[in-house]
Protein backbone atom coordinates (compact mmCIF):
# COMPACT_ATOMS: atom_id res chain seq x y z
CA UNK A 1 0.00 0.00 0.00
CA UNK A 2 2.90 2.56 0.78
CA UNK A 3 4.41 1.63 -2.66
CA UNK A 4 1.60 2.39 -4.51
CA UNK A 5 1.39 5.82 -2.47
CA UNK A 6 4.95 7.03 -3.34
CA UNK A 7 3.98 6.00 -7.10
CA UNK A 8 0.93 8.19 -7.41
CA UNK A 9 2.98 11.21 -5.48
CA UNK A 10 5.93 10.91 -8.12
CA UNK A 11 3.22 10.84 -11.09
CA UNK A 12 1.38 14.21 -9.56
CA UNK A 13 4.71 15.93 -9.28
CA UNK A 14 6.18 14.94 -12.35
CA UNK A 15 2.75 15.64 -14.36
CA UNK A 16 0.42 18.84 -12.31
CA UNK A 17 -2.12 20.08 -13.89
CA UNK A 18 -2.47 23.48 -14.77
CA UNK A 19 -4.75 25.91 -13.28
CA UNK A 20 -5.15 27.89 -16.83
CA UNK A 21 -4.47 26.85 -20.24
CA UNK A 22 -2.50 30.65 -21.13
CA UNK A 23 0.37 28.80 -22.07
CA UNK A 24 -0.97 27.01 -25.10
CA UNK A 25 -2.26 30.38 -25.89
CA UNK A 26 -0.27 33.04 -27.68
CA UNK A 27 -1.60 36.69 -29.19
CA UNK A 28 -0.07 37.71 -32.26
CA UNK A 29 -0.93 40.73 -31.98
CA UNK A 30 -3.21 43.41 -29.50
CA UNK A 31 -4.33 46.98 -30.71
CA UNK A 32 -6.28 48.59 -27.81
CA UNK A 33 -8.13 51.70 -28.28
CA UNK A 34 -8.86 54.28 -25.59
CA UNK A 35 -11.39 56.58 -26.97
CA UNK A 36 -12.45 59.31 -24.08
CA UNK A 37 -16.09 60.67 -24.09
CA UNK A 38 -16.50 59.34 -27.53
CA UNK A 39 -19.91 59.11 -27.80
CA UNK A 40 -20.79 58.42 -23.83
CA UNK A 41 -19.14 60.83 -21.21
CA UNK A 42 -16.98 57.44 -20.36
CA UNK A 43 -13.91 55.83 -21.68
CA UNK A 44 -14.89 53.20 -24.84
CA UNK A 45 -12.36 50.73 -24.49
CA UNK A 46 -11.98 48.09 -27.47
CA UNK A 47 -9.72 45.25 -27.86
CA UNK A 48 -8.79 43.54 -31.53
CA UNK A 49 -6.58 40.82 -31.51
CA UNK A 50 -5.63 37.48 -33.61
CA UNK A 51 -3.93 34.51 -32.38
CA UNK A 52 -0.47 33.45 -33.76
CA UNK A 53 -0.93 31.26 -37.13
CA UNK A 54 0.56 28.00 -34.43
CA UNK A 55 -2.44 28.41 -32.35
CA UNK A 56 -4.37 24.97 -32.48
CA UNK A 57 -7.95 26.29 -33.87
CA UNK A 58 -10.62 25.89 -31.85
CA UNK A 59 -9.45 27.07 -28.59
CA UNK A 60 -10.71 29.18 -25.60
CA UNK A 61 -9.61 32.44 -23.96
CA UNK A 62 -9.88 33.38 -20.24
CA UNK A 63 -9.80 37.75 -20.69
CA UNK A 64 -10.37 39.06 -17.13
CA UNK A 65 -11.92 42.91 -17.88
CA UNK A 66 -12.25 46.13 -15.18
CA UNK A 67 -14.91 44.62 -12.75
CA UNK A 68 -17.16 48.36 -13.96
CA UNK A 69 -16.86 47.62 -17.31
CA UNK A 70 -20.22 47.73 -18.88
CA UNK A 71 -19.31 45.12 -21.92
CA UNK A 72 -21.20 45.70 -25.32
CA UNK A 73 -19.21 43.69 -28.08
CA UNK A 74 -17.78 40.39 -27.74
CA UNK A 75 -17.01 39.57 -31.95
CA UNK A 76 -14.75 38.41 -34.70
CA UNK A 77 -14.17 39.87 -38.81
CA UNK A 78 -15.43 38.35 -41.52
CA UNK A 79 -16.02 39.50 -44.87
CA UNK A 80 -19.17 40.88 -44.08
CA UNK A 81 -17.88 42.63 -40.95
CA UNK A 82 -18.15 42.35 -37.62
CA UNK A 83 -20.26 38.69 -36.32
CA UNK A 84 -20.90 38.54 -32.74
CA UNK A 85 -18.70 35.69 -31.28
CA UNK A 86 -19.71 33.20 -28.48
CA UNK A 87 -18.78 33.72 -24.92
CA UNK A 88 -19.68 33.09 -21.39
CA UNK A 89 -19.44 34.76 -18.47
CA UNK A 90 -17.57 33.29 -15.75
CA UNK A 91 -17.96 33.23 -11.84
CA UNK A 92 -16.54 36.02 -9.73
CA UNK A 93 -13.22 35.41 -8.42
CA UNK A 94 -11.44 38.59 -7.80
CA UNK A 95 -13.32 41.84 -6.86
CA UNK A 96 -10.86 44.28 -9.37
CA UNK A 97 -12.05 42.08 -12.28
CA UNK A 98 -14.60 40.37 -14.41
CA UNK A 99 -13.71 37.63 -16.42
CA UNK A 100 -15.20 35.86 -19.45
CA UNK A 101 -14.65 32.35 -21.44
CA UNK A 102 -13.97 33.19 -25.70
CA UNK A 103 -14.80 30.52 -27.73
CA UNK A 104 -12.18 31.70 -30.74
CA UNK A 105 -13.50 29.46 -33.60
CA UNK A 106 -11.96 30.88 -36.94
CA UNK A 107 -8.59 32.62 -37.42
CA UNK A 108 -9.27 36.06 -37.81
CA UNK A 109 -9.58 39.67 -35.56
CA UNK A 110 -11.65 38.85 -32.22
CA UNK A 111 -13.01 42.21 -31.06
CA UNK A 112 -13.65 42.62 -27.07
CA UNK A 113 -15.24 46.43 -26.49
CA UNK A 114 -16.70 47.78 -23.00
CA UNK A 115 -17.42 51.15 -21.83
CA UNK A 116 -15.75 52.11 -18.92
CA UNK A 117 -16.57 55.41 -16.04
CA UNK A 118 -13.71 58.22 -16.06
CA UNK A 119 -12.52 59.37 -12.35
CA UNK A 120 -13.90 62.40 -11.95
CA UNK A 121 -13.41 65.77 -10.04
CA UNK A 122 -14.43 68.83 -10.92
CA UNK A 123 -13.24 69.37 -14.46
CA UNK A 124 -10.67 66.68 -13.85
CA UNK A 125 -10.71 63.39 -15.37
CA UNK A 126 -8.23 60.31 -15.23
CA UNK A 127 -8.44 56.92 -16.34
CA UNK A 128 -6.28 53.89 -16.14
CA UNK A 129 -5.81 50.96 -18.67
CA UNK A 130 -3.95 47.91 -17.54
CA UNK A 131 -3.24 45.05 -19.95
CA UNK A 132 -2.93 41.87 -17.39
CA UNK A 133 -0.37 39.95 -19.12
CA UNK A 134 -2.40 36.40 -18.99
CA UNK A 135 -1.01 36.02 -22.66
CA UNK A 136 2.16 36.70 -24.33
CA UNK A 137 1.76 39.26 -27.12
CA UNK A 138 3.92 39.53 -29.97
CA UNK A 139 2.79 43.23 -31.11
CA UNK A 140 1.41 45.32 -28.81
CA UNK A 141 0.04 48.78 -29.57
CA UNK A 142 -2.41 51.48 -27.79
CA UNK A 143 -4.28 54.10 -29.36
CA UNK A 144 -5.63 57.08 -27.48
CA UNK A 145 -8.00 59.71 -28.12
CA UNK A 146 -9.70 62.36 -26.16
CA UNK A 147 -11.55 65.65 -26.92
CA UNK A 148 -10.10 68.34 -28.63
CA UNK A 149 -11.01 71.17 -26.23
CA UNK A 150 -8.75 68.94 -23.58
CA UNK A 151 -6.24 70.59 -21.49
CA UNK A 152 -3.56 69.85 -19.01
CA UNK A 153 -3.25 66.38 -20.56
CA UNK A 154 -0.84 63.97 -18.99
CA UNK A 155 -0.20 60.18 -20.41
CA UNK A 156 2.75 58.44 -18.67
CA UNK A 157 4.17 56.72 -20.16
CA UNK A 158 4.19 59.66 -22.69
CA UNK A 159 2.31 58.84 -25.54
CA UNK A 160 2.52 62.32 -28.27
CA UNK A 161 -1.07 63.28 -29.15
CA UNK A 162 -1.55 65.48 -32.01
CA UNK A 163 -4.45 67.52 -33.50
CA UNK A 164 -7.31 65.80 -35.69
CA UNK A 165 -10.71 68.05 -34.91
CA UNK A 166 -12.97 67.23 -33.38
CA UNK A 167 -10.47 65.05 -30.91
CA UNK A 168 -6.43 64.53 -30.40
CA UNK A 169 -5.04 61.68 -30.87
CA UNK A 170 -1.78 59.55 -30.75
CA UNK A 171 -0.43 55.84 -29.81
CA UNK A 172 2.31 53.77 -28.72
CA UNK A 173 3.63 50.13 -30.07
CA UNK A 174 5.84 47.33 -28.66
CA UNK A 175 6.84 43.91 -28.95
CA UNK A 176 7.90 40.64 -27.26
CA UNK A 177 5.28 40.94 -24.59
CA UNK A 178 6.17 37.68 -22.49
CA UNK A 179 3.36 35.55 -20.64
CA UNK A 180 2.76 37.64 -17.22
CA UNK A 181 4.17 40.93 -18.18
CA UNK A 182 1.76 43.89 -17.27
CA UNK A 183 1.15 47.42 -19.21
CA UNK A 184 -0.44 50.12 -17.37
CA UNK A 185 -1.22 53.31 -18.75
CA UNK A 186 -2.82 56.11 -16.94
CA UNK A 187 -4.64 59.72 -18.77
CA UNK A 188 -5.13 62.51 -17.26
CA UNK A 189 -7.10 65.45 -18.64
CA UNK A 190 -9.19 68.44 -17.80
CA UNK A 191 -11.69 69.52 -20.08
CA UNK A 192 -14.95 71.81 -19.03
CA UNK A 193 -17.57 70.46 -21.30
CA UNK A 194 -19.93 67.45 -20.24
CA UNK A 195 -20.56 66.63 -24.07
CA UNK A 196 -20.41 63.73 -25.85
CA UNK A 197 -17.77 64.30 -29.20
CA UNK A 198 -19.68 61.90 -31.34
CA UNK A 199 -23.87 62.08 -30.72
CA UNK A 200 -25.17 58.29 -30.75
CA UNK A 201 -26.47 57.01 -33.28
CA UNK A 202 -29.67 54.55 -32.81
CA UNK A 203 -29.44 51.27 -35.20
CA UNK A 204 -31.00 51.28 -38.11
CA UNK A 205 -32.52 48.38 -40.68
CA UNK A 206 -31.19 49.51 -44.04
CA UNK A 207 -32.72 47.95 -47.25
CA UNK A 208 -31.26 45.90 -49.55
CA UNK A 209 -32.21 48.30 -52.50
CA UNK A 210 -33.14 51.97 -52.69
CA UNK A 211 -35.68 52.86 -51.70
CA UNK A 212 -37.64 55.17 -54.12
CA UNK A 213 -40.73 55.99 -56.31
CA UNK A 214 -40.47 53.12 -58.20
CA UNK A 215 -40.14 50.29 -55.87
CA UNK A 216 -43.01 47.96 -55.92
CA UNK A 217 -45.35 48.17 -53.12
CA UNK A 218 -44.59 52.00 -52.43
CA UNK A 219 -47.31 55.00 -53.25
CA UNK A 220 -46.26 58.62 -53.31
CA UNK A 221 -48.55 61.59 -53.58
CA UNK A 222 -46.94 62.88 -57.05
CA UNK A 223 -50.05 60.90 -58.89
CA UNK A 224 -52.63 62.10 -56.49
CA UNK A 225 -54.90 64.36 -58.66
CA UNK A 226 -54.66 61.84 -61.82
CA UNK A 227 -56.17 59.21 -59.33
CA UNK A 228 -58.44 61.99 -57.34
CA UNK A 229 -59.34 62.96 -61.50
CA UNK A 230 -59.98 59.32 -62.88
CA UNK A 231 -62.10 58.37 -59.31
CA UNK A 232 -64.85 62.05 -60.37
CA UNK A 233 -65.02 61.24 -64.12
CA UNK A 234 -66.13 57.44 -62.95
CA UNK A 235 -68.41 58.90 -60.83
CA UNK A 236 -70.08 61.42 -63.27
CA UNK A 237 -70.28 58.51 -66.10
CA UNK A 238 -72.13 56.01 -63.07
CA UNK A 239 -74.50 58.91 -62.22
CA UNK A 240 -75.24 59.48 -66.29
CA UNK A 241 -76.10 55.61 -66.88
CA UNK A 242 -78.47 55.55 -64.28
CA UNK A 243 -79.79 58.69 -65.27
CA UNK A 244 -81.32 57.65 -68.55
CA UNK A 245 -81.03 54.28 -68.13
CA UNK A 246 -84.31 55.22 -65.42
CA UNK A 247 -85.57 57.76 -68.26
CA UNK A 248 -85.99 54.93 -71.38
CA UNK A 249 -87.53 52.31 -68.95
CA UNK A 250 -90.26 54.70 -67.47
CA UNK A 251 -92.46 55.88 -71.04
CA UNK A 252 -92.45 52.30 -71.36
CA UNK A 253 -94.23 51.58 -68.65
CA UNK A 254 -96.55 54.67 -68.90
CA UNK A 255 -97.24 53.67 -72.19
CA UNK A 256 -98.61 50.34 -71.25
CA UNK A 257 -100.16 51.36 -68.55
CA UNK A 258 -102.36 53.36 -71.08
CA UNK A 259 -102.75 51.15 -73.43
CA UNK A 260 -104.54 48.59 -70.64
CA UNK A 261 -106.59 51.19 -69.46
CA UNK A 262 -108.04 53.10 -72.44
CA UNK A 263 -108.80 49.68 -74.94
CA UNK A 264 -112.38 49.56 -75.42
CA UNK A 265 -113.52 46.57 -74.71
CA UNK A 266 -115.74 44.57 -78.08
CA UNK A 267 -119.33 43.20 -77.16
CA UNK A 268 -118.79 39.73 -76.86
CA UNK A 269 -115.33 39.30 -75.84
CA UNK A 270 -113.73 38.26 -72.55
CA UNK A 271 -112.99 41.35 -70.17
CA UNK A 272 -109.81 41.51 -68.29
CA UNK A 273 -108.46 43.58 -64.83
CA UNK A 274 -107.01 46.72 -66.12
CA UNK A 275 -104.29 46.43 -63.19
CA UNK A 276 -103.43 42.66 -62.88
CA UNK A 277 -104.69 41.07 -66.37
CA UNK A 278 -106.79 38.79 -64.64
CA UNK A 279 -109.49 37.14 -67.01
CA UNK A 280 -113.08 38.13 -65.55
CA UNK A 281 -116.35 36.14 -65.70
CA UNK A 282 -119.87 37.28 -66.61
CA UNK A 283 -121.55 40.08 -64.54
CA UNK A 284 -118.07 40.80 -62.55
CA UNK A 285 -117.88 44.02 -61.74
CA UNK A 286 -114.69 43.72 -59.60
CA UNK A 287 -112.02 41.80 -59.93
CA UNK A 288 -111.87 38.68 -58.10
CA UNK A 289 -107.82 38.57 -57.52
CA UNK A 290 -106.66 42.38 -56.65
CA UNK A 291 -110.20 43.75 -55.98
CA UNK A 292 -109.75 46.67 -58.54
CA UNK A 293 -113.19 47.94 -61.00
CA UNK A 294 -113.54 46.50 -64.00
CA UNK A 295 -114.68 48.89 -67.00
Amino acid sequence: MRKWLILLTTLVLLFPSPARAQGTVKLDSLQVMLWAEYDQPSMLVINDFTLTSDTTIPTTLDIRLPKDANITAVAYKDATGLVLADYQTQPEEDANWQTIKLFVTNPTTYRVEYYQPLQRNGDQRSFTYQWTGDYSVNNFGVDVQIPDDSRSVKTPPAVLLTQNAPFMSGGATMSGLKEGETYQLQLEYSRSSEAAVVTPSSPQVEPVLPVDENTSGRSTLDNLPLFLGGFGVALILAALFYFFRGQSFAPARATKSRKRTHTPQEPGMSKYCPECGTRAEEGDRFCRVCGSKLR
